[in-house]
């Protein structure tokens, strides 16, 4: 099962593949403030550490938010995504 490294609240947790992030934050009180939970708000903002491969593309909606934001390209919407495999995250 992939891990999920919260570095942000040193705390490192197994999921299924498949997982959306938002889940695996919530149900492991992770420090990651969500609102919209609809990749516009920006709140869920994330760095990526390491394991940027192992997470579902980027949609076009969430593609342009990141662009309009001027989001640098290991950051993330936690809200937009599907864990596949071991990620690090940290709060920006």
């Amino acid at each position: 099962m992939p891990k999920v490294t919260f570095k942000s609240d040193g705390k490192t947790v197994e999921v299924p593949a498949g997982t959306p992030l938002t889940q695996v934050a919530e149900d492991n009180g992770a420090s990651i403030p969500f609102s919209c939970k609809a990749g516009v708000c920006v709140s869920c903002l994330v760095n990526i550490v390491s394991g940027m491969e192992n997470l579902t593309p980027p949609t076009e909606n969430e593609k342009a938010t990141l662009e309009g934001f001027g989001a640098k390209p290991n950051q993330r919407l936690a809200c937009q995504v599907t864990i596949n495999g071991d990620v690090e995250i940290e709060n920006p």
